[in-house]
């Protein structure tokens, strides 16, 4: 079972718990290489801006979790807001992460800023912008 079956990417859901949901859903789903999750939660337009600059769209970042290129043990969220805006929703929010990119093992923060819309009466992310990276170790 993925871990969207359970929420249904928020369907109907005009409140602040369903994107908080959507969230950890989401940090789960990369540690678990839930694909299937992923593929719903990400919209076909989605971005995602790292830290590093490194900017990849739905196809090349699921591609990069698929190849074993990162791969992430842990995403713990350390904070989290979220702001409603209609059919938009945007999200601000500070990770711990534990992660092997290329093979060398990682440990860092992460805050960002996403934005979700609701589309077909879902909620689907279609921006991830890292505004902020360091080292924890």
């Amino acid at each position: 079972m993925t871990l969207l079956a359970s929420i249904s990417l928020g369907a109907f859901d005009d409140s602040k718990d369903a994107i908080v949901k959507l969230e950890h859903a989401q940090a789960e789903a990369i540690v678990a290489l839930d694909f299937e999750t992923l593929s719903r939660l990400y919209a076909d337009d989605f971005r995602f801006t790292h830290g590093t600059g490194v900017v990849h769209g739905k196809t090349d970042w699921l591609e990069s979790l698929r190849t074993g290129e990162s791969i992430y043990v842990s995403r713990e969220h350390k904070a989290l807001e979220v702001e409603m805006h209609g059919d938009l929703a945007v999200s601000y929010g500070q990770l711990h992460i534990h992660s092997y990119f290329q093979g060398e093992e990682r440990w860092f923060m992460a805050r960002y800023v996403r934005v979700y819309v609701r589309r077909d009466e879902n909620w689907q992310l279609v921006s991830h912008r890292t505004v902020e990276q360091r080292d924890l170790r």
